[in-house]
């Protein structure tokens, strides 16, 4: 149980985490300070780091409300 509740909670500061960086990462692409060669990769790294984000949160809140 408590484990579990460890677990949850280790996963939830880890999507802020990431969400953090992602936050500060679009930013700084906004501002222009990086700069990535082609469009494709720019989209392409930012949709898996969304996919990450949101699946780590919808982990942690099932986990959370139905055990």
């Amino acid at each position: 149980m408590i484990s579990g509740y460890i677990f949850t909670s280790f996963l939830i500061i880890l999507g802020l985490i990431v969400m953090r960086f992602g936050s500060i990462h679009v930013k700084k692409f906004k501002e222009g300070k990086t700069k990535i060669k082609t469009q494709l990769s720019g989209q392409i790294s930012f949709l898996i780091l969304l996919i990450i984000i949101i699946g780590l949160i919808v982990y942690s809140v099932n986990g959370l409300l139905f055990k």
